[in-house]
């Protein structure tokens, strides 16, 4: 009788167990841990609410203090701690409990035991419980983010719950450039907050640049009374011809005594600062505070525009390497990571082939060229680093003439460079451009603050992989983790690089902690939206893409989509802007004639995003598909079809462009059916600042079979001559014409000459769509 009483608590007990285990889905964290089971109740924090500590462990009390101070700034509460000074068997009501364990598998990770009487936190080190003080803040209303005392309705809730969690990768970095324009130290920690609140371990502070040194050295006080000062700055795009300035001396530098204070404060956050300081390239603000460390000696001003100057530190002159020994001496004692950056990338050698000593240099070492002698510096850097303790770290180029013995690589010209380190047994930081640089547009171009070019979505970003599919296994654990960059050429205000910086961080933090597989686009735009909450609780001023809208023409008929599609879609085809009252997009619409269609999010009747405004225009070729034997090395805005998509391109919306490097643009389009038609008409960029050349000329033919194809029309295109900036047209009559199959062929203009930017190189071509009337 008793046993089968027994038995049947037991199944009741395993009933309720079970009833209580909600889907994870109800418990929203970003980064999204490894597993996340749910309970019935609630812990209720409290101003009586007490923290317990294990006894003489500082590195505790560190995570510990950073619960108390969230508490007190977003509730009032001033928390009290007291050491755990025996074995612990019986929690306390109210508390909250960090606890050391060694059964926890990763140095960061960690398990988060809410339950309605008391929090346990879990961890191998006192790291893992500073990320499960991370995930506690976000089981907390918004408000719970240390801003200033919030009302929450005055209940601080947190959902019973049982996290068990650990980070993918040991390196998860974000990156600022301080060097192009200057950020307050409060905005430094304001950065660093936020990427320790995502569970990024790693910032990247880039500190010397050709437009501005921005560290104190004692020993050579003009790199911050001359070298951190440049006498103008750019105004607009560096593209924008004729290119104006605006007459400002622009100046800023971090005493020691700063930096001191932003060390101290990341530590803090259980977050390691990789300092960077440029060599050889991007050194042309130190040459003008010290002349003689370049290879024609001057006289050199700070950079006022951006770009890559040839003017490098002299890599024949003994004095170049007594100045960085000195240098680095001072900054490997200002940071107390593994890491020195030095740069390493875009390294022009033209001043290094005519100097008397760079070449005595290269004859002396048995070095053949350029890259070998730029090798050979890096090499004695690494030396130098060493000296202090550290490891050198630096852009893919350092691979070129052959890598220092201990460098670490951050690949951002694609994943080659990682790949290749990797494969050398080299650790290696995936930083690609495609996906992780934050100076790139991350919406529609026309509606954006100005940037450097590029298009990354925050899709594009959560969908990066940073282990290359290229790497075995064993290959592969030399990958440490990925960062994201924000360059700041045109990044002036914090304001401006928090809005280029979120939300993009919340999808790389997922891309860096979260495993593989369980990665989910949708299920994160979901729990996205519910974060923003946080960020404005943050006062974060984040970018609104995700509320974007993007559109796409197939078949005579225009899909619009939402990064969540839970998000209602409103538009309109009259020209006015869409409203609570315009009709609702519930499938393809159908249309006949040129379209001007505008679009946007809407959340209970409310605008949530940018209007998206698109001009299709209908012809003969709209919407049909193409083929082409070469893969354009750039759809910018990732249209399979942007030559038929219905939509031109301009100088700012890359969308709608092909591009091809030094190759002929030549598709083949099919038209369904023999089509008469009398003119076809394309625009193409002209813009050689940035390497993209007009055609040198453009042909069309036709086809009946899609095998032999007659010349119809053809034009020469004056490429040489053409000048500034532009979107230009061009039309060739075709009468009487008429064929199934329209092969247009673009001419690239080829290898871009002497005396121009990027001379020696293959040009860009860059068409829009293919208008066949």
């Amino acid at each position: 009788m008793e046993l089968r009483k027994h038995l049947t608590l037991l199944l009741f007990l395993t009933l309720v167990g079970s009833s209580n285990c909600q889907k994870s889905s109800t418990i929203e964290i970003i980064p999204q841990p490894v597993s996340v089971k749910t309970n019935e109740g609630s812990f209720n924090l409290t101003a009586d609410t007490r923290i317990y500590l294990p006894e003489n462990k500082p590195d505790w009390e560190t995570a510990a203090q950073y619960l108390m101070i969230l508490a007190q700034q977003s509730t009032g509460y001033h928390l009290v701690s007291q050491p755990l000074k025996k074995e612990f068997r019986d929690p306390r009501p109210n508390s909250i409990y960090f606890l050391p364990d060694s059964e926890i598998g990763s140095p960061e990770g960690y398990k988060l035991e809410v339950t309605p009487r008391s929090v346990f936190i879990r961890a191998q080190t006192a790291a893992g419980a500073f990320y499960a003080v991370q995930t506690l803040r976000q089981l907390f209303p918004p408000g719970f983010n240390g801003t200033a005392p919030s009302d929450d309705s005055n209940t601080w809730t947190a959902p019973a719950c049982v996290i068990e969690d650990a980070p993918r990768f040991v390196y998860r970095g974000l990156h600022l450039d301080a060097g192009r324009h200057f950020f307050p130290v409060s905005f430094v920690k304001k950065y660093i907050d936020l990427l320790a609140a995502h569970k990024l371990n790693t910032f990247h502070w880039h500190l010397t640049e050709d437009q501005g040194w921005r560290i104190e050295i004692k020993k050579y006080p003009k790199l911050h009374t001359v070298a951190a000062c440049r006498k103008e700055t750019l105004i607009g795009h560096y593209s924008d011809q004729p290119q104006r300035f605006d007459g400002k001396e622009y100046c800023g530098y971090y005493t020691q005594e700063d930096v001191k204070e932003v060390v101290e404060y990341a530590k803090k956050r259980f977050v390691t600062i990789i300092p960077e300081i440029e060599m050889p390239g991007h050194s042309l603000a130190a040459l003008s505070a010290y002349p003689e460390l370049g290879c024609t000696g001057g006289p050199y001003a700070a950079g006022t525009y951006w770009g890559v100057f040839d003017d490098v530190f002299c890599a024949g002159n003994e004095k170049t390497f007594g100045f960085l020994d000195d240098v680095l001496a001072e900054v490997c004692a200002l940071f107390p990571g593994k890491y020195v950056h030095v740069g390493g990338d875009e390294c022009p050698k033209t001043r290094w082939e005519t100097c008397p000593k760079c070449q005595k240099r290269m004859k002396d070492q048995g070095l053949k060229d350029g890259h070998e002698l730029q090798s050979y510096f890096i090499r004695r850097a690494e030396t130098l680093l060493a000296k202090h303790g550290k490891k050198l770290i630096g852009w893919d180029e350092i691979l070129e003439g052959g890598l220092a013995p201990t460098a670490a690589v951050m690949s951002w010209r694609g994943t080659e460079g990682g790949i290749a380190a990797a494969k050398a047994h080299h650790e290696v930081v995936m930083t690609p451009g495609s996906h992780v640089y934050y100076n790139y547009y991350q919406s529609d171009p026309m509606t954006e603050p100005v940037a450097i070019g590029g298009y990354t979505t925050l899709e594009k970003t959560y969908g990066y992989e940073p282990v290359p599919e290229e790497l075995g296994p064993e290959e592969a654990k030399y990958i440490l983790g990925a960062q994201a960059n924000l360059w700041t050429e045109y990044i002036k205000t914090p304001e401006h690089a928090e809005y280029m910086a979120y939300p993009r961080t919340c999808a790389l933090a997922e891309v860096v902690w979260t495993a593989k597989e369980k990665k989910n686009w949708p299920e994160f735009a979901r729990r996205m939206r519910g974060h923003f909450s946080r960020l404005d609780a943050l006062k974060v001023n984040y970018a609104r893409s995700y509320f974007d809208v993007t559109s796409s023409y197939s078949n005579g008929k225009i899909s619009l989509a939402a990064l969540d599609s839970a998000l209602k879609i409103r538009f309109t085809t009259d020209g006015k802007e869409p409203a609570a009252t315009s009709r609702e997009y519930t499938g393809p619409i159908a249309i006949s004639k040129n379209t001007t269609l505008k679009s946007a999010v809407f959340e209970k009747d409310k605008p949530m995003g940018k209007v998206l405004t698109v001009k299709y225009l209908v012809h003969k070729a709209s919407g049909k598909t193409y083929t082409m034997p070469r893969i354009p090395d750039q759809y910018t805005g990732g249209e399979q079809y942007a030559l038929t998509n219905g939509v031109t391109g301009n100088i700012k919306t890359w969308g709608s462009w092909v591009g091809l490097v030094n190759h002929d643009i030549d598709p083949v389009i099919d038209l369904g059916a023999p089509t008469s038609f009398s003119a076809v008409t394309t625009h193409f960029v002209n813009s050689k600042v940035s390497w993209i050349y007009p055609p040198r000329g453009v042909e069309v033919y036709g086809s009946d079979d899609g095998q032999n194809f007659n010349l119809l029309a053809k034009q020469d295109v004056p490429a040489e001559s053409m000048r500034g900036i532009s979107v230009e047209t061009i039309r060739l009559e075709t009468p009487g014409a008429k064929a199934r199959y329209l092969k247009f062929v673009a001419k690239t203009f080829g290898v871009i000459p002497d005396g121009e930017a990027g001379a020696g190189n293959g040009a860009w071509l860059f068409i829009d769509e293919v208008i066949v009337e």
